[in-house]
């Protein structure tokens, strides 16, 4: 793996061979995450003496493959009578709309071009490949949005696409494409493998209501009320905001929440043995929760025992 980081001035610097890394994926939120530990002294780089903070990016590259690409949040050097090290922690360009806040606004047709021409073009992101959806009527940005809340409202409340960068820092805007699952069976070095049944977080109603109060619409979780469930939400919405937007807002929301209550993790004594929104079927001897599930999470490190992934696994049919 060759790890390089990106300056503001566009210079390029190979990091050391680390001696600990952890990569985080995810589905969209949070965002994908870097943290790196490399061996370091103060003539190894020939900016500044060795200085960390002209870094911008971070690329990471196996065989010509980007394994991530992403913003430096903060650059450490550490000395001890061992030695000095440096660490670089950072996050994925997702991150360049997390911290961007928008300007309220009202459209009265939102196109996609629109939205990424405001909120996306700026930030120097791009399209993993053109893709088409509708226009919306009477669109709003709150005040106080992130960029990334006007993607994703404009996106998955109203087209039904769920946003996500590819590891290359690519944003995308189509739907997941399903594969052959991978085989967490015998024959895979699964270390470890555990259950959790979550009742935080998931919803029992949630209510949809436009900023006058009058209009409603309320969306039940009848499963979760009949086990004892009782968490509610309320979301505002714009005045003009329809029927169906209001209803499709609200069971997403529950729909989401679901998804969350059941969740498997998986650990594998390899790196990268799958990514999110991937499928896996795990057969494992003695275990009750084999099946097919999808990727939700993959955590891959090296640290004191070698390479490892976690997967956390969730409803193949659950709302990304």
């Amino acid at each position: 793996m060759e790890w390089t980081m990106l300056c503001y001035d566009g210079t390029e610097y190979t990091l050391p061979t680390p001696v600990a890394w952890r990569l985080n994926y995810g589905l969209g939120t949070p965002c994908d995450s870097v943290w790196v530990k490399t061996l370091w002294s103060a003539g190894q780089c020939p900016r500044r003496e060795g200085r960390l903070a002209d870094g911008t990016r971070l690329r990471v590259t196996e065989k010509g493959e980007t394994l991530f690409f992403g913003v430096i949040d903060e650059c450490e050097t550490q000395w001890s009578p061992a030695g000095c090290v440096a660490e670089i922690t950072g996050r994925g360009l997702q991150a360049l709309l997390l911290d961007n806040q928008a300007e309220a606004a009202d459209y009265g047709q939102a196109t996609l071009a629109e939205i990424l021409r405001r909120y996306v073009t700026p930030y120097g992101i791009g399209l993993e490949k053109a893709v088409s959806l509708p226009a919306v009527q009477g669109f709003s940005v709150a005040s106080g949005s992130s960029c990334w809340k006007v993607l994703y409202t404009f996106a998955r409340y109203y087209a039904g696409v769920t946003p996500r960068f590819t590891r290359a820092g690519k944003l995308a805007l189509h739907p997941w494409e399903d594969k052959t699952p991978a085989a967490l069976d015998e024959a895979a070095p699964v270390t470890r493998v555990v259950r959790r049944d979550q009742r935080y977080g998931v919803l029992s109603q949630v209510t949809v209501k436009d900023v006058t109060g009058w209009t409603r619409q309320t969306e039940f979780n009848e499963d979760f009320r009949r086990r004892g469930g009782q968490c509610s939400r309320g979301i505002l919405l714009p005045k003009d905001t329809g029927f169906q937007a209001r209803r499709y807002q609200a069971k997403f929301q529950l729909d989401r929440s679901a998804a969350e209550r059941l969740v498997i993790e998986v650990t594998v004594a390899l790196p990268f043995a799958a990514w999110p929104g991937d499928l896996v079927r795990l057969t494992r001897t003695g275990w009750s929760g084999n099946g097919t599930y999808r990727v939700r999470e993959s955590r891959v490190c090296l640290g004191e025992l070698g390479h490892e992934t976690t997967l956390v696994l969730g409803d193949p049919q659950g709302v990304l």
